[in-house]
């Protein structure tokens, strides 16, 4: 097999255990609550919390470093990537506007899983749990992946494992700023 060939095999791989466990999760959830009982209730709502919890709290992490005075975080850690002298206005003003976005999507996500088990629409909740979200997830790192090179071609390119020692170094200063 070809070095390309197995260099693929790996995210293909992660991708298609990614979506057996979504799917599993998604039968389990509209199995349980066709069965009805305590477990099925317990299950729902510990989901709903961790799902919905989880959201509303990277949407007010992220809308946190957007108060006046501080930098965003997203900002944070494109600057890290590129450091101070290649960290431009036209990257800050971008970067800035992209932390409002993940807020608006995290809070979308959050809200819509709250108000799809509030109507009790379980079946439709589990699928935007288990599936929509995590394919969303994908979809917005992709689309402003395309988006920003094609807004801002002089924006140097990075790899994926660049981004995460950012933000691993990001983590170990203690979030500040």
């Amino acid at each position: 097999m070809s070095r390309p060939a197995v260099a693929l095999l790996r995210p293909v791989a992660i991708a298609v255990a990614v979506l057996a466990m979504a799917a599993g999760s998604h039968w389990l959830i509209t199995r349980t609550a066709r069965e009805g009982g305590l477990l099925a209730l317990a299950l729902q709502w510990a989901l709903l919390a961790q799902h919905a919890g989880v959201h509303a709290a990277l949407a007010l992490g992220f809308a946190l470093t957007l108060r006046p005075g501080r930098q965003a975080l997203i900002s944070q850690l494109a600057q890290r990537v590129h450091g101070r002298a290649g960290f431009t206005p036209a990257m800050a003003a971008y970067t800035r506007r992209l932390t409002q976005v993940w807020v608006l999507y995290f809070l979308v996500v959050a809200l819509l899983s709250l108000v799809l088990h509030a109507a009790g629409l379980v079946e439709a909740w589990s699928l935007w749990v288990n599936v929509v979200t995590p394919l969303s997830l994908l979809a917005m790192f992709v689309g402003e992946h395309l988006l920003r090179y094609r807004l801002h071609p002089e924006f140097e390119r990075v790899g994926v494992m660049t981004a995460v020692r950012a933000w691993r170094a990001h983590q170990a200063d203690g979030c500040s700023r």
